[in-house]
């Protein structure tokens, strides 16, 4: 009785609560807006190919192992999962790039390396070539309906994602991006297979290729999460990304509140990159690592610190550490004073 409601209880909830606490102490006001922003356009994104799934009998959920309600169909507890992972995933990601400084990855935005334009138009590529046979494995209604759908729903947002933001995933630290795909979604996997095995939701026959990566679960419900998870994390990395011009370069920004507003993050993303003042960005690189040799400390503690406010306690310290050390290594009064 109630399995789905139960599942979230055991599993998703609880994997919220303690995120949750780990990250209040890091979180303010942007984290939330991002969040939020994140949860709204994947429930809204979510919400009418899902309603199709289940219209379809691709997804079905047994009656006494939901609440009730439904909105076009859809189960309240669908509909939770929406909100939920999308927090989670988010969360996660959060946690791991609190100690990124993303403005100093602005700087392969103007002049980027061959290889990273490689990999960025084979992205485009690969992502276009999986929707197109989404699209032709989705109309044929056989065993590859499922995950046709599944690629020919999400390929399209991420080639946007990667087209607007692909340059800066890879100029992040490995660890800011994959983990906060993998790591929920490994969570996600074993919460999907027990579910299934439990029998809380399942999938149409003829509609899956009946592939499993481990257990029960289904190689199409598995592609489902990653994916889902790669469109959380590639939606805040392109925010932070947006965050990050804002912030680093005062000459287009001279004037930033608290929070930025979305007026200046759609100009964030209008600015020609090639006004990017990369002499900046180069010098706080260099003041991040003067941080790293002279002060361990504050280099470790800056990411409690968020926005231009950091950007500018970096710089300042990093000159009044300069200055320190050329005091320190004068040989004599006269050479200080100088």
């Amino acid at each position: 009785m109630y399995d789905y409601a139960f599942v979230h209880l055991k599993f998703t909830v609880p994997a919220a609560v303690l995120l949750t606490a780990i990250a209040y102490p890091i979180l303010n006001r942007i984290h939330l807006i991002q969040t939020g922003f994140l949860v709204v356009v994947a429930f809204t994104a979510a919400l009418p190919w899902d309603a199709y799934l289940i219209k379809h009998k691709v997804w079905s959920y047994p009656p006494e192992a939901i609440v009730g309600p439904r909105l076009l169909g859809i189960p309240f507890e669908e509909l939770f999962f929406f909100v939920i992972q999308t927090y989670i995933t988010a969360l996660v990601y959060i946690l791991f790039n609190k100690p990124v400084l993303h403005a100093l990855h602005l700087n392969n935005q103007q002049n980027p390396p061959a290889w990273m334009r490689v990999v960025k138009v084979t992205g485009q590529v690969v992502l276009v070539a999986l929707s197109v046979w989404g699209w032709n494995a989705a109309q044929v209604h056989q065993e590859t309906s499922y995950l046709g759908l599944i690629l020919v729903w999400a390929c399209p947002f991420l080639l946007a994602i990667w087209t607007l933001a692909g340059r800066f995933i890879l100029s992040l630290p490995w660890y800011a991006t994959v983990l906060p795909m993998f790591l929920p979604t490994f969570y996600l996997w074993a919460v999907d297979e027990f579910a299934l095995h439990r029998g809380t939701w399942s999938i149409g026959s003829g509609t899956k290729l009946d592939f499993c990566l481990f257990g029960k679960l289904d190689i199409e419900e598995a592609t489902f999460f990653l994916v889902t998870n790669m469109l959380i994390v590639g939606g805040m990395a392109a925010f932070d990304q947006y965050l990050a011009v804002i912030y680093a370069f005062p000459t287009l920004f001279p004037k930033v509140n608290r929070y930025p507003t979305t007026h200046m993050l759609l100009q964030s993303r209008l600015i020609n990159t090639s006004r990017y003042d990369l002499e900046r960005i180069e010098g706080l690189r260099e003041a991040v690592e003067r941080l790293r040799l002279k002060s361990r400390s504050f280099y470790l503690a800056n990411s409690l610190f968020s926005g231009r406010l950091r950007i500018d306690l970096i710089l300042l310290y990093s000159f009044c550490r300069l200055a320190d050390d050329l005091v320190d290594d004068a040989k004599s009064r006269r050479e200080v004073l100088s």
